[in-house]
């Protein structure tokens, strides 16, 4: 896919598959793949390809469709860069592609099996054409029909579609996918309260996120079901380093102690939050502990003006940048800005449109700190949520070569052991310099129509192995 947006692939994922994608507990699995052969050096992977898979046009895949497809990514794709290192793609026999590499990358796996943008399987004949101008036409349970915009796509059942008899049931982004829809309609209802009403009026069957007061009043309506899609992402409160008085490390340690994210993560999410300090998810691979919960939620007014006063700050302007489509975030900044005006900062907000937010969050002066959402990094692991941090295009907007190091660091190590040593460093560094401050962790409220079966909440609507009750 040649982009990244999440609206794009709530759809999409239903009707392309991939050649690895992540399982329900986010390690990657084969999907179009039966495995990965990885050679001893890490230099070559050689991927066997299932037998008798057919595109939505009639065409049995094979491996030059798979070499033209994942050409074509490293050409276009909407992170590209995770190719970057794969000097050749060879379709080394009719169901094999084998991919070689520049230098050992021991998290090309993960990276390859990513869905942010995924690398989807389309035939051949359509790899060459250029971007947005292919037909959709992917392996997976349900057809392209028709998109009318600012109306709906509608998709409908696959009847060749070869099901991984390898899995009893779905699995994450694999597994054993059966449609039982005759057909699906996606319908685009901007305004919350109207796709509820469709929702009660039985005009739709599914609501993708509906806002939490809704999800706690139709909990008990018996012709609903209610759904808590969590963890969902990260709340996060982001300094730019070029700018003062953000560029300061002490300035940041006294907003880091100041702010009370319980509040915060209470009001911004109207409830549907988990406080945690870590930058990975509690109990997960990563997941460092205890080191940076002494810094976490506490509150601690007096010792944040003691920090202000040793930092120097004379009442410079401290600009918070934050967004209108983003109620979290926006929400978020205003109680922010309470907490830090009660120890003597101060602070402006300055709200635009998401697109604006983007813009201004590119320049290096003109912002102080910025609230965003990290939805698919933390889900992807510690390499994709660290790369956003590292490097020149750092969301801090200039980069910290500590932190540039240990992300090297953890790029270049093979070992699960050291790797996770290696990420409890970068979580440490990431505490005592401060350059971005997670306030908690969110999630989704979605709903259906109490006769929707099989529904299970992920990371994207998926509505195969669903149906309805008689």
């Amino acid at each position: 896919m040649v982009t990244t947006s999440q609206m794009s692939r709530n759809i999409t994922m239903n009707i392309y598959e991939t050649l690895y994608g992540f399982s329900d507990s986010i390690v990657p699995i084969p999907i179009l793949a039966t495995g990965v052969e990885i050679s001893e050096d890490g230099l070559t992977y050689r991927f066997p390809l299932r037998a008798g898979v057919k595109f939505h046009n009639g065409k049995e895949m094979g491996a030059e469709d798979v070499r033209a497809s994942l050409e074509r990514y490293k050409a276009i794709g909407g992170t590209a860069s995770m190719l970057a290192g794969v000097t050749s793609i060879e379709a080394s026999g009719p169901l094999e592609v084998t991919l070689t590499m520049e230098k050992p990358f021991p998290g090309f796996l993960e990276a390859f099996a990513s869905p942010r943008a995924p690398a989807v399987i389309i035939p051949a004949e359509e790899a060459g054409k250029p971007a947005n101008e292919i037909a959709v036409i992917g392996t997976g349970p349900y057809k392209f029909v028709e998109y009318v915009p600012d109306s709906h796509v509608r998709l409908e059942r696959f009847a060749d579609y070869a099901a991984d008899e390898t899995h009893a049931d779905i699995d994450g982004f694999g597994g054993k996918k059966t449609a039982y829809l005759d057909s699906v309609t996606f319908r685009v209802i901007p305004e919350p309260g109207a796709a509820v009403a469709a929702l009660e009026a039985g005009e739709v069957q599914l609501l993708e996120q509906i806002p939490v007061p809704t999800a706690r009043r139709l909990a008990g309506n018996s012709e609903m079901k209610v759904y808590e899609n969590s963890p969902w992402a990260f709340l996060v409160f982001i300094f730019n380093l070029n700018e003062a008085p953000a560029d300061n490390p002490k300035f940041r340690e006294a907003v880091q102690i100041a702010l009370n994210s319980e509040e915060i993560m209470a009001i911004a999410t109207e409830g549907l939050f988990n406080l945690y300090h870590g930058w990975m998810y509690e109990g997960t691979t990563y997941d460092a502990g205890e080191i940076g919960k002494d810094r976490y939620n506490v509150a601690d007014l007096d010792r944040a003006r003691a920090l202000l006063a040793e930092a120097g700050y004379s009442g410079q302007p401290f600009t918070i940048l934050t967004d209108t489509q983003g109620p979290e975030r926006n929400k978020a900044a205003v109680v922010i800005a309470e907490q830090l005006r009660a120890i003597g900062v101060n602070v402006v907000i300055n709200q635009v449109d998401w697109p604006t937010a983007l813009q201004i969050r590119l320049q290096d002066t003109g912002w102080s700190a910025w609230t965003l959402t990290m939805g698919i990094e933390p889900y992807l692991g510690p390499e994709a949520l660290i790369s956003t941090f590292a490097g020149p295009a750092t969301h801090f907007r200039k980069a910290d070569p500590e932190l540039d190091a240990l992300y090297a660091e953890l790029v270049d190590t093979a070992d699960l052991t050291a790797r996770k040593a290696v990420f409890a460093r970068i979580q440490q560094r990431l505490d005592t310099f401060a350059p971005v401050i997670k306030l908690g962790e969110t999630g989704l409220m979605q709903a259906s129509s109490a006769k929707v079966e099989g529904f299970r909440p992920f990371r994207f609507p998926r509505v195969y192995n669903v149906w309805f009750a008689d």
